[in-house]
């Protein structure tokens, strides 16, 4: 089943930086009535994957002073295993225990009381999603510990729905704040799930959202997944390996025969349990279907080499260095298994082996 984690939400929007017009004011953070097992404890400021800055939790307190910057820039402050962003506007903004998690008090600044509004909403969200998924394995449990059908549609059907409410609450946030720096935020939110809805509000939003270097390439990925999905035509991409030898997807397409391209990584646990399921297609539909297996992503070309080796991997496969396939294909997770007619339409885009070869027997291969 799909989960979306808060304090992964909260470490990817580090990487997000927000313009807005400077005043002579310093921006502090503060903590306040923190809970005693943080006593002792630093708390600790990220920009991007940069730590900036920290403070030792003293008497329930803490205290981090920014310089003054010309424009507004979200960080991301860690304290202990939760996360929260943190807008480096003028002015004070002090966190404090709310319930599980943190919030601004309502003294804050304006930008850092709406992310304590946005993740109070998104919280009850995923609170309530939690507490479906954890009924639903009790039922699990009770039926002997077997995932139905039944079961498995339910949870999908769960997942489903979160996603819906965390894409409303997102285009909420979004319609509101298109021209100003909490519009980033906003579609940070957004499922990726839906490339459709993330592309159409990408591109209603305003220069402060579309101007950020970092959306502009998650922007750039889900186009690609769009732009791959399930009856499209398929994008022919240039492969680069190690040595400089390059490559195109169509070159592995042949006369009458559908290509399977298969994206993976050797340090890809799911990816190298999908091999047997490659090697008996290779195998037994050698005479329709061609396979192709493309790792690179963040692997060295020798680990991948040796995987290769290490699994029997006897068809095609290409190091792709600079990841070109991956990305304009839209891959977000691996293995990401791809199946492309002769007549070069995208038949199905998928993670799951099984699908693949559910779809080689309905289409008689």
């Amino acid at each position: 089943m799909k989960k979306i984690s808060l304090l992964t939400l909260s470490l990817a929007l580090t990487a997000l930086s927000l313009h807005a017009c400077s005043q002579d004011k310093s921006s502090v953070l503060r903590g306040t009535d923190l809970p005693s097992e943080m006593e002792g404890q630093y708390v600790y400021l990220y920009d991007g994957q940069a730590k900036v800055d920290s403070a030792l939790v003293k008497d329930g307190s803490f205290e981090v002073s920014m310089p003054q910057e010309t424009s507004t820039k979200i960080y991301t402050v860690l304290m202990g295993s939760k996360g929260m962003p943190f807008f480096s506007e003028p002015g004070t903004s002090t966190l404090v225990v709310d319930g599980d998690n943190f919030a601004y008090d309502p003294g804050s600044t304006e930008l850092n009381k709406k992310v304590t509004t946005l993740y109070s909403r998104f919280n009850a969200l995923y609170g309530d999603f939690m507490a479906a998924n954890q009924q639903l394995m009790q039922e699990v449990q009770a039926g002997g510990g077997t995932i139905t059908e039944e079961i498995s549609a339910k949870g999908e059907k769960l997942s489903d729905d979160f996603n819906t409410k965390v894409a409303a609450l997102s285009r909420e946030y979004l319609d509101d704040n298109k021209d100003n720096a909490f519009g980033l935020l906003a579609l940070s939110i957004y499922p990726m799930t839906d490339p459709k809805g993330f592309v159409e509000m990408y591109e209603s939003a305003g220069e402060a959202v579309t101007s950020n270097e970092d959306m502009q390439k998650l922007y750039a990925m889900q186009k690609g997944e769009l732009k791959t999905a399930s009856g499209s035509p398929y994008t022919d991409v240039t492969m680069t390996d190690e040595t400089g030898k390059s490559v195109k997807l169509s070159d592995y397409m042949e006369d009458g025969k559908y290509l399977l391209v298969d994206v993976w990584a050797s340090w890809c646990g799911p990816c190298r349990a999908a091999m047997p399921h490659l090697a008996e297609i290779a195998k037994s539909h050698a005479g329709t279907i061609n396979v192709l297996s493309v790792g690179g992503l963040n692997e060295t070309p020798e680990a991948n080499a040796k995987a290769r080796e290490g699994l029997g991997m006897t068809w095609s496969t290409f190091f792709d260095s600079k990841s070109s396939l991956a990305d304009a294909y839209g891959v977000k997770s691996i293995p990401t298994l791809i199946l492309i007619s002769p007549e070069g339409t995208i038949v199905l885009k998928t993670n799951r082996p099984d699908e693949i070869s559910d779809k080689i027997s309905e289409l008689g291969l």
